[in-house]
């Protein structure tokens, strides 16, 4: 597990061999997705892809994004606002959990 938790870069080594230190901002960007990474499963929320953004993964405009993590992928991308927890991280990690939602089938269960 701690080897996992390195090649995230949540926990990086020390000059001594036997300690660790986790990296604060990315542990904060894992916190953070966590917290909402499923919200799109309530349909609801679901956006609908605007006129000026074309078309977006497949969808068209006037389409509902149905697919929850091309849907947070879109909200992530065209309205970072939405989500202020997401939006007040820095570039970085913002970067990199936007990645998590392109079509790559990642699944946070496999952690």
């Amino acid at each position: 597990m701690h080897k996992l938790l390195e090649d995230a870069g949540i926990v990086k080594q020390t000059s001594v061999a036997s300690e660790s230190q986790h990296d604060p901002e990315r542990t904060l960007a894992m916190l953070s997705l966590t917290a909402y990474h499923d919200i799109m499963k309530v349909q609801a929320l679901l956006p609908t892809v605007e006129e000026q953004h074309g078309s977006w993964c497949g969808f068209k405009a006037g389409e509902v994004i149905d697919d929850h993590d091309a849907a947070l992928g879109y909200v992530l991308e065209h309205y970072p606002d939405l989500l202020p927890s997401f939006v007040d991280l820095p570039s970085a990690a913002q970067r990199s959990i936007r990645f998590t939602q392109c079509k790559m089938e990642y699944n946070m269960g496999w952690l």
